[in-house]
């Protein structure tokens, strides 16, 4: 059984993970993901490049990266540290469009303070104040040592493309994929094919992870797990429960109890 751990802050968000041979299945983050492995080896997969990381190795992925995981060793535990974007604006003065250039870092020193911090960030005696300046020193550390840059000119995507992910971020009831083509004129497997090459999921993997990822927000909150379910369009909360243990490794109710 999993051993998890979570303390949120504004815009930050700390967590430690112990799920060997758990899989994460193809999906995206609205905010950096920053890990370190603590025990165990990953086989990741990062915007459709394949890459390994072992123990003592740092995975940084950015917003909108899609990335799935999977433990190749009987355990796996790792320390995450989840940043929105604006934060780098707010601590840094660095543009929000800032992406870290190396998705890898190999460096003893920096992933034993990263661990350190995140580790002292968990422990609910040690005020925010106090969590927040070591979580800081460690974003600073990985921005030096990763290497860090303004995000080149977006990918261009097709308008069409763009209605059909409005659409589907719309929480009114999800359209068909019939519904969808008509609406900008291509077949179905034009749709699914031009859609997966613009955003880097299929269209209904898309809208829910979209979904999970306000799940999430939402569960943070406090709104209670079955109005959540019902209001992001899932059969039931068993349907979301099933789904966020998937993306984020715990159930929404233990990722809220921390």
């Amino acid at each position: 059984m999993e051993s998890f751990a979570r303390r949120h802050f504004l815009d930050l968000e700390v967590a430690r993970l112990d799920c060997g041979g758990h899989y994460f299945a193809p999906h995206f983050h609205d905010e950096f993901v920053l890990s370190v492995n603590v025990r165990g080896h990953e086989r990741i997969k990062l915007d459709r490049k394949s890459l390994e990381a072992g123990e003592g190795e740092i995975t940084l992925y950015n917003p909108a990266q899609i990335q799935s995981s999977q433990a190749v060793s009987g355990e796996w535990e790792f320390f995450s540290l989840y940043v929105d974007p604006i934060f780098l604006a707010d601590a840094f003065d660095l543009s929000p469009e800032t992406v870290f250039d190396r998705p890898i870092l190999t460096h003893g020193g920096a992933a034993l303070r990263m661990k350190a911090a995140i580790a002292y960030a968990l422990d609910t005696d040690v005020s925010e104040a106090e969590a927040l300046e070591r979580l800081v020193q460690t974003l600073d550390d990985l921005l030096t040592l990763a290497g860090s840059r303004r995000a080149t000119v977006s990918r261009h995507i097709p308008l069409t493309l763009r209605r059909v992910a409005n659409c589907l971020t719309d929480l009114a009831p999800m359209p068909t994929l019939a519904e969808l083509s008509a609406e900008v004129d291509l077949t179905p497997v034009q749709l699914v094919r031009a859609f997966t090459r613009a955003y880097g999921l299929p269209p209904f993997a898309w809208a829910l992870n979209r979904r999970l990822n306000e799940a999430r927000v939402r569960v943070l909150k406090g709104d209670k797990i079955a109005n959540i379910a019902a209001d992001l369009g899932f059969a039931d909360q068993a349907h979301l429960t099933r789904r966020f243990r998937a993306q984020y490794g715990v159930p929404p109710g233990r990722w809220r109890k921390g």
